[in-house]
């Protein structure tokens, strides 16, 4: 059964209201209004959508989900999120020059799935994620399963991801620290990586430099450069182990040290 939300309860609407009050408005154009919802569904998905808002989702050891909704230029707004058995869809849009942002708190290993059009995107401590975003930035700490992302223009950072992670900016550069296997691409951008553990990677910037930090171990390397030099350094090049290095730029440099 779907449930479509408002706007919370009367204590709810009579904070959002004074709240108007103190930016100088009635809750027109210009108007900031937030609500807290609690839902104690064990929500396992949490879908995005709309045009322009931010989203931050962090999970704890909880059983019900937190929802902080920031509603800036419109007045009280239709349903912005809705609930269908443990999905929750999320919605950014909410007419005209109105947007929402949203501060989520889900349980451990919740699933992200979705596309905004414009906001940034913060995930700590999430599931499977697949999502993008044509304008701004996404970050997202301790996933514990595979991670997809994309970002048509902003920067994607990574941290502590411990799954298999894909990653594709347009323009904007990658950054990804303590990471496993590890797939990234740049159109215009430098892809800066730091592997927590021997595994494989595969980057690639169509215009910008990759940067690969190993742990001790053997690798097998292929490096590749249109117009820009390779600099493997110290690394241990194995054509024969399972954990294949390849890193190619067109035009960049391509450096790759061991630590």
């Amino acid at each position: 059964m779907t449930h479509a939300r408002r706007a919370g309860t009367l204590t709810v609407v009579l904070a959002a209201a004074a709240a108007a009050t103190l930016a100088g408005c009635d809750g027109g154009i210009g108007a900031t209004l937030t609500y807290d919802d609690t839902e104690k569904t064990k929500v396992t998905e949490i879908v995005l959508t709309g045009g322009s808002g931010d989203v931050m989702i962090k999970t704890a050891a909880v059983d019900g989900t937190h929802i902080k909704r920031v509603v800036r230029n419109g007045e009280e707004p239709p349903p912005t999120y809705r609930l269908n058995g443990s999905v929750l869809t999320v919605d950014t849009a909410c007419g005209g020059l109105c947007s929402v942002s949203y501060e989520i708190e889900a349980p451990t290993g919740v699933a992200v799935h979705g596309r905004l059009s414009s906001g940034e995107i913060s995930l700590t401590g999430v599931g499977d994620t697949d999502v993008t975003v044509t304008s701004g930035n996404i970050r997202i700490r301790d996933a514990t399963a595979p991670v997809r992302l994309a970002a048509h223009s902003g920067d994607i950072e990574v941290r502590g991801s411990t799954a298999a992670t894909q990653v594709e900016t347009t323009s904007g550069d990658v950054l990804a620290s303590g990471v496993h296997a590890f797939r990234a691409r740049s159109t215009s951008g430098d892809v800066q990586i730091d592997l927590a553990v021997p595994a494989s990677v595969t980057a690639q910037a169509n215009s910008g430099n990759v940067d690969l930090s190993v742990p001790t171990g053997r690798y097998a390397v292929r490096t590749s450069t249109g117009s820009g030099d390779a600099e493997v350094g110290s690394v241990t090049n194995d054509p024969t182990s399972p954990h294949v290095l390849t890193l190619s730029t067109s035009s960049g440099d391509v450096y790759v040290s061991q630590r």
